[in-house]
């Protein structure tokens, strides 16, 4: 009986990644947590006094309290007041999922099934190239991209990107060849997706990687491969072609910039705007969408009747055109508690914590991110956020542990 707990409970946790293929992803494991969380404390199974869903309470609250704040001047105060709503019940969620993570979840078997789910996407991913539709009968997007499972949406690349920290971490155990050879698949499949902004997280995950585990000499393996398969994924793939070939040069003028960052500068100069006009508490959190045609230029590629644009594709940006100072002052103070916490109880020992790595990637300042408060990818955002604070709980402990027994 505890053993089918152990497998049911690791696979719901796991289906937060392995649910994103399907229609309202982890929507429906998001609600299961939610409601097991309130259960558990309800029932006083799992306290609200547990240190790591404190912390978690006081970073969802440096997100949520600039986001009640941009109500005031929302542009869409219907989209602002449903995720005010909303973002309270992730601390149910947290403590289901702690609860969960205590009690039965198994970490081997975790990374088995985050691994394993991971090499399916892949291989069907190829079969998506090979004979023009995956195993689900889905033809790549727009009859060029690779994208697999995950039909419309670029989001293969992102999530094999992302979980790279993790799925490194368990490679470790078997020979070389099998993480060399993951990471030359995974980097393929990426450059036909022809999402650049992907394949830049995933060679940054490799560069942690390689820092962090002093494997100097992967590097030089990694670097003809990567460069084979940039070559491979420019003979298969135009849109691959076109996208790698903005690596070739540097861009000049406003113009060339814009072209190579798929017109980013256009997103990121009116989220500019945006903040200029409301410093202090921004345009009003989810109301991107809504404001936008206000403050775009007059050359602008997007607008909202024709070709609109839903939020500014990084999550810097879009807090703080959506809540302005006060809002970049609470990510900012959320990111340095991040790390405050983590250097308090494990020292240097930190950064070889994957969940950290994912933390990084997702934040780091010249990313193009998903959406942060969006239904699918919050809830990867703050498992990560809740795995992280339990490892560094858990080597804390066990460091003062050992310091007792000395």
């Amino acid at each position: 009986m505890n053993s089918l707990k152990t497998y049911l409970s690791t696979v719901l946790v796991s289906s937060i990644i392995w649910a994103q293929p399907f229609a309202g992803g982890p929507r429906v494991t998001t609600a299961i947590l939610m409601l097991l969380g309130l259960f558990v404390l309800a029932k006083q199974l799992f306290p609200i006094t547990d240190t790591r869903l404190q912390k978690f309470i006081i970073l969802l609250a440096l997100l949520w309290i600039p986001a009640l704040l941009s109500l005031i001047g929302s542009y869409d105060h219907q989209a602002s007041l449903k995720l005010i709503i909303a973002l309270p019940f992730f601390i149910p969620f947290a403590a289901g999922l702690l609860y969960l993570v205590d009690n039965h979840v198994d970490k081997k078997l975790l990374l088995n099934i985050l691994l394993a789910v991971c090499l399916f996407w892949i291989a069907d991913a190829f079969i998506q190239l090979i004979i023009g539709h995956d195993l689900f009968g889905i033809p790549p997007r727009d009859g060029v991209r690779i994208v697999g499972p995950f039909a419309y949406h670029l989001r293969l690349s992102l999530f094999l990107a992302i979980t790279l920290p993790l799925i490194l971490s368990k490679l470790e155990s078997f020979k070389w060849q099998w993480l060399v050879g993951y990471l030359t698949f995974v980097v393929f499949i990426i450059m036909l997706s022809g999402v650049r902004t992907d394949l830049l997280t995933a060679l940054i995950a490799i560069g942690l990687y390689i820092i962090i585990k002093k494997r100097v000499k992967l590097t030089l393996m990694i670097l003809p491969l990567v460069f084979i398969g940039g070559i491979l994924a420019s003979h298969y793939s135009d849109i691959a072609e076109s996208k790698l070939k903005t690596f070739s040069g540097i861009p000049h003028g406003y113009s060339q910039w814009n072209l190579a960052s798929t017109y980013r500068l256009d997103v990121w100069l009116t989220a500019w705007n945006m903040y200029l006009a409301h410093p202090i508490i921004g345009v009003g959190t989810q109301a991107f969408t809504h404001a936008y045609d206000e403050y775009k230029t007059p050359d602008n590629y997007f607008n909202q009747k024709t070709n609109p644009i839903s939020h500014a594709h990084h999550p810097m940006i879009s807090i703080a055109a959506e809540t302005g100072t006060i809002g970049v002052i609470g990510l900012l103070t959320f990111i340095w508690l991040i790390y405050q916490w983590g250097a308090k109880s494990v020292g240097k020992n930190m950064w070889a914590i994957p969940w950290l790595q994912i933390l990084i990637l997702i934040f780091f300042p010249i990313q193009s991110m998903p959406l942060l408060f969006s239904f699918w990818w919050f809830p990867v955002v703050a498992m990560t956020i809740l795995y992280y604070l339990a490892e560094i709980e858990a080597k804390q402990t066990t460091t003062k542990a050992k310091a007792k027994c000395s």
